[in-house]
């Protein structure tokens, strides 16, 4: 309905949807690409209509100057770090660099010195590995931290918060759906060929 409502946009939608959703869309894009290619559709006089998480889709209007109509979601992790928060964490740490992807609140990446996807945040840890920073806070799914440790030890990496003084979780930056994705099973449906999804048509061909 909402695509419908608004015929004259260009629909670009994030990775992490449905297939019935990306059939609806004229572009499917990651956090790493959306930039470059909202850049492409605006220097061609597009319209977007952006789904479906508001906080990415805020920083590439700022970054971009396209003219973006939002879908009012987000995502469940993301959405809960907190500016004020992050703040307080910075005075207690004012040698930290401050590492956000960009689905957090406006309030989180207005504070950051690198703004980036997951394999960006990575990537800018490691190329830092040699520079002054030795600790970084970090704000996205608390996941990326046995990765960043692997490639940059010695450093020291914080998460964000995502909670004020009084909560029982000062840091709970973690997808639960995500973390259902695992690598035993990965083997068993390559081994086994079990939990086969099937998408069917049109939507299928569409997405």
């Amino acid at each position: 309905k909402f695509c419908d409502a608004h015929p004259d946009r260009k629909v670009v939608v994030y990775a992490n949807t449905s297939a019935a959703v990306k059939a609806r869309a004229d572009w499917m894009v990651t956090s790493s690409c959306a930039v470059a290619i909202v850049e492409h559709l605006h220097a061609q006089g597009e319209k977007i209509l952006w789904a479906p998480d508001r906080h990415l889709g805020r920083y590439i209007k700022d970054h971009t100057g396209a003219d973006m109509l939002m879908w009012n979601g987000e995502c469940i992790v993301h959405d809960e770090f907190k500016g004020l928060e992050l703040e307080l964490m910075r005075r207690e740490h004012p040698d930290a660099l401050v590492m956000v992807h960009p689905e957090s609140p406006e309030s989180v990446v207005q504070q950051a010195d690198v703004v980036g996807s997951t394999s960006q945040l990575i990537a800018a840890v490691t190329a830092l590995v040699e520079g002054q920073a030795t600790t970084y806070i970090v704000a996205t799914d608390n996941g990326i931290l046995h990765r960043m440790r692997q490639l940059a030890p010695g450093k020291t990496l914080l998460e964000a918060p995502t909670a004020g003084n009084s909560a029982t979780c000062k840091s709970c930056a973690h997808c639960p759906w995500m973390a259902m994705n695992a690598l035993q099973g990965i083997a068993r449906v390559l081994a086994q060929g079990q939990n086969e999804i099937r998408v069917d048509e049109p939507v299928r061909r569409r997405a």
